[in-house]
């Protein structure tokens, strides 16, 4: 057996796990959609989380406040029934089934006077009647969860949740019983652990998430954190292990990007499972990417348990793949954090590399199969042509792949030449070899014609010829190279470098300069520097150029770029830099005069991707699939 470590079963408690993955917690307001009651999309979304094949599913959206916003409320008794047969639809996959409660205090309380909220604003110190109030609602909850037939429950106490900030000394200002030292600090966390394990006895087990080291100066150190886990343990089955505080600073540890090598929160279950000391369970998360990495963490004893959230959401058929011997098929996730930025897509769930990914009540019912086989060329070898290339040649469609260059991969080849783009090289890589293995005809170093593929008989054209950069009118510009074109030079680039344009590709590419010894000055026009960027991602750059020594002007317009210098208007003054090389990122634009060549050439005609308009992988991902699932 493949993973025998991951995949076999184990004991906690009454309750025998089918095998060692958790799906964590994550929310995604479009599934919730704002209502009350479970809707069919969350019904639909926690179930496919069970048939992936995972051991156990915690499941989110039950507030402990009728008042919640964006909460199951379970005074509704629609509310109690959906609930209980989503925990029947979980059971009959093979997987337990949990529910987290977190959140907020109510109001607009906090641990202290002018403690802040996981996502800004200040708050107001919660009083001592108000915390019983709160610990009393945890063991109301856990009491109708018992009986709505949830295995577990899921406490949060970790990522600057309210209940972590109780327990951080950095977060943690109080006065009273509940501030100050470590016994004091832990003393109301402790109060609702043992109140709730009172409540439910071994009727369920527990399962909470700590911060074992916030990474903060003054917050919990790893020794503090094993400390605490200690202390919980008695009252736990589980405890999960994540590091970091909710803060930009800190969000590249708590949600695994690229910024950071792999499996980089390990080592706290390491420390925690090591040491003899914790009397539970322990589970390892943080960008866990495939049973071969779950495996590893479990047959090193590091952990018990592993947790897996984003690599199941890009590919949910990921266990499956992974046991039966086909790993170089599971789709890589890119740690983009696009799942978890819903608020970016006007609260849509969505991937970057699943285009199904919050569709999945729909997708069963738009997914049908090709009605009839049609011949088809795609132009162009990027994300979305390649995209819509595997989809029609999975649906049996006979498919011509036209690429101009000697490489499949489009503009996101550059991946492989920045450090942190780890994750997108292996994505684009997986894609090259999945169209190697498909059956599609690939056509290197064939720039397509309208005459060509009208001459070829087609039946449909899917153009994906995607985007090129925007050259700035200004005197001197030949002196300049795209940031396309940076990518991969950096040895023949001088030492000062100005980069024209402040967006993420400008910012990104500025960062990446200065990691291998380059000095960089960004020059912006707008207030704002990477404003293309979903919140998470733009944080982590913030962090990251604070930390670099890479220069921003902001209201910085280039007037002119000479050998050895760029002059540029700083709101309304007249300025110059030295620069060795100059790269542009002012943007790119769709090929829209080409694309639109061939919409008569055959009896259908589907444009994706940057061609369209120039967006990210997420938009070339779904549009190459929408494109081909179509015919």
């Amino acid at each position: 057996m493949q993973y025998p470590n991951a995949l076999s079963p184990i004991r906690v408690g009454k309750f025998v796990f089918k095998n060692r993955i958790e799906y964590p917690p994550s929310r995604s307001p479009s599934i919730h959609n704002g209502a009350k009651i479970p809707t069919d999309e969350a019904m639909a979304f926690w179930t496919n989380r069970a048939k992936s094949g995972v051991g156990l599913v915690t499941v989110t959206g039950v507030g402990l406040d009728n008042d919640w916003e964006d909460r199951w409320e379970l005074s509704i008794k629609k509310t109690r029934d959906r609930l209980t047969t989503m925990v029947e639809s979980i059971h009959y996959y093979g997987a337990k089934a949990s529910m987290e409660l977190t959140g907020y205090f109510f109001k607009n309380y906090g641990v202290s006077p002018g403690s802040r909220g996981m996502f800004g604003g200040l708050l107001e110190e919660i009083p001592v009647d108000e915390m019983m109030r709160y610990r009393d609602r945890y063991v109301e909850v856990a009491g109708i969860l018992k009986k709505l037939g949830f295995d577990g429950i899921f406490l949060h106490f970790g990522h600057s949740t309210p209940l972590a900030q109780f327990l951080s000394p950095y977060s943690n200002k109080r006065t009273d019983q509940y501030g100050g030292c470590f016994e004091n600090r832990t003393r109301y966390v402790l109060d609702i652990l043992s109140a709730v394990r009172e409540t439910v006895g071994n009727d369920m087990f527990i399962e909470a998430r700590l911060s074992g080291t916030e990474l903060q100066a003054g917050g919990i150190d790893l020794d503090e954190g094993l400390r605490m886990a200690e202390l919980f343990s008695p009252y736990l089955d589980i405890l999960q292990c994540s590091a970091g505080m909710h803060n930009p600073d800190w969000m590249a540890h708590i949600h695994a990007s690229g910024f950071r090598p792999r499996l980089p929160n390990s080592y706290v279950a390491d420390t925690f499972k090591k040491s003899g000391r914790v009397d539970c369970k322990i589970t390892a998360m943080g960008a866990i990417r495939d049973l071969a990495d779950a495996e590893k963490l479990i047959s090193s004893g590091s952990a018990d348990f592993a947790a897996i959230c984003r690599a199941i959401i890009a590919d949910p058929e990921m266990i499956p793949k992974c046991a039966s011997g086909r790993i170089e098929d599971v789709v890589p996730c890119i740690q983009c954090m696009r799942c978890h930025d819903t608020a970016a897509y006007g609260g849509h769930h969505q991937c970057a590399v699943n285009p199904k990914a919050g569709m999945e009540f729909w997708m069963e019912r738009l997914e049908a199969p090709a009605k009839s086989k049609k011949k088809v060329a795609v132009i162009g070898g990027g994300p979305a042509g390649m995209k819509a290339a595997l989809t029609a040649a999975e649906r049996g469609h006979d498919v011509d792949l036209y690429e101009m260059t000697d490489a499949l991969g489009g503009i996101m080849k550059y991946a492989e030449h920045v450090s942190f783009k780890y994750p997108h090289a292996r994505y684009i890589g997986w894609m090259v070899k999945q169209v190697e293995k498909s059956s599609v005809n690939v056509k290197m170093n064939t720039r397509a014609t309208p005459e060509m593929i009208k001459s070829g008989g087609y039946d449909v054209v899917i153009s994906a010829i995607g985007s090129e950069p925007i050259i700035p009118q200004v005197p001197g510009v030949e002196h300049a190279v795209t940031a396309i074109q940076a990518h991969g030079m950096e040895k023949k680039l001088g030492e000062n470098i100005v980069i024209i344009g402040g967006g993420q590709v400008g910012v990104e590419l500025a960062v990446h300069l200065n990691m291998i010894g380059k000095k960089c000055t960004v020059l912006e026009s707008r207030r704002e520097i990477i404003p293309d960027a979903s919140p998470t991602q733009r944080g982590e750059l913030f962090v990251e150029v604070r930390n670099s020594g890479v220069k921003i002007i902001n209201f910085a317009t280039c007037t002119a770029i000479e050998p050895g210098k760029v002059t540029y208007d700083h709101d309304g003054v007249t300025k110059t830099i030295e620069a060795d090389d100059v790269i542009l990122a002012a943007g790119m634009k769709a090929k829209t005069v080409e694309s639109d060549s061939f919409m008569n050439v055959a009896d259908s005609f589907v444009s994706a991707g940057d061609c369209n308009e120039p967006r990210l992988l997420e938009w070339a991902t779904k549009e190459g699939f929408y494109a081909a699932n179509n015919l």
